[in-house]
């Protein structure tokens, strides 16, 4: 939910194209009434024209109807990852520094789904298939560094996901840091284990050139 209009229409179009169905609304309480339809996910902005996004995050995760619908903040905001719980029970799974390209946006939104099927339960809605060229192991390990990973490390690690989108869909490269530096990373962090972060360095390049 975004209520810049423009943004907007790229986002669901560029959702659409991937294989999505978006219901795009541009405030506070439409975003209450569509959790009401139990989406797949949420994305959600912080700034919105009636109420604020923490406010409308609080309520859906007040709601036991709601409280388990996945929820992406994606936020102008300097210091959301700060001011945003990251806890899928009580906040967002997710918390994204805006700008975020219609790539990024879609491979975190596979991966939430992706992991939210393999380890969480069932989504509400028609399933899809997962689209991250990652296996079940590696889809967690990819799935805890969003979570509870540090800031810096989350936008690293989406600008990866989104380098690799955009070499499966044949769009030309973009910069990125290595599966290897993410892992050495997450590993300083505390996050991740030595056989993780050899298997986060190792196999995911490989199953994606496999793809």
């Amino acid at each position: 939910m975004d209520d810049d209009e423009t943004l907007a229409l790229v986002l669901t179009h560029y959702f659409r194209k991937a294989g999505h169905t978006p219901l795009p609304v541009p405030t506070g309480h439409g975003a209450l009434l569509a959790g009401r339809a139990h989406p797949d996910v949420i994305l959600l902005d912080l700034r919105l024209p009636d109420m604020s996004g923490a406010e409308v995050l609080r309520r859906l995760k007040r709601d036991p109807t709601t409280t388990p619908i996945p929820v992406v903040v994606v936020s102008g905001e300097p210091d959301a990852a700060e001011r945003v719980p990251r806890n899928g029970s009580t906040g967002a799974v997710v918390v994204l520094q805006k700008p975020v390209g219609g790539a990024a946006l879609c491979a975190v939104v596979d991966l939430v789904l992706a992991s939210r099927e393999c380890g969480e339960g069932k989504t509400h809605g028609a399933s899809l298939p997962a689209k991250v060229p990652v296996g079940p192991q590696q889809r967690e390990i990819l799935y805890r560094l969003l979570r509870m990973g540090s800031d810096p490390l989350v936008r690293q690690l989406v600008h990866r996901l989104a380098a690799d989108q955009r070499r499966r869909d044949a769009l030309p490269a973009v910069e990125a840091p290595n599966w290897r530096e993410l892992a050495r990373a997450g590993r300083q962090e505390g996050l991740l284990n030595d056989g993780e972060e050899a298997r986060l360095a190792a196999e995911p390049a490989e199953v994606a050139a496999a793809h």
